[in-house]
């Protein structure tokens, strides 16, 4: 199966989301910014509570591959829709793209003001990494895994 675009029915909501909430960060990181002292303790709050929520989306999304696990034979890298071979590549690229944008953006954003809550903003790309978790665990492409109640012989020479 060829997985290098997208087949029509790749599920593309949980990667636009993805890299809308990459937008969104990036624009209340630079209002957040602009209003030094006034919006520190509501962007720090902000980014504490979406680094939780992103712990939540990981674990969501790993918990559906061990369980997707009995089945097809799941790998970190399908899971984490990072493999070519399991991922087609739109969904792929949105969803690291995001993480990507998140990364830049707060790292940015925080050497901009150093030792202040800006650097909160670093907790951010973890929504990122969980949006893709959750969508590799549901949508990512794995081999079956053998049956092993009806074994089928390999040929001689395999191992």
């Amino acid at each position: 199966m060829d997985l290098t675009t997208s087949p029509p029915s790749a599920d593309l909501r949980i990667p636009r989301l993805s890299m809308r909430t990459a937008g969104v960060f990036t624009v209340v990181s630079v209002v957040a910014w602009f209003a030094a002292d006034t919006l520190d303790i509501v962007f720090a709050v902000f980014n504490s509570l979406v680094f939780v929520v992103g712990i939540g989306l990981f674990l969501l999304g790993f918990w559906n591959g061990v369980q997707r696990s009995r089945v097809d034979e799941v790998t970190l890298t399908g899971l984490l829709a990072l493999g070519s071979s399991f991922v087609p590549k739109e969904p792929r690229n949105l969803l690291w793209g995001a993480v990507a944008v998140e990364t830049v953006v707060s790292i940015l954003f925080a050497s901009l003001r150093p030792f202040t809550q800006q650097a909160f903003g670093l907790l951010f790309p973890m929504l990122g990494v969980g949006f893709a978790t959750l969508w590799g665990s549901r949508a990512a492409s794995f081999h079956p895994r053998d049956d092993p109640r009806n074994p089928t012989p390999k040929p001689s020479g395999q191992h």
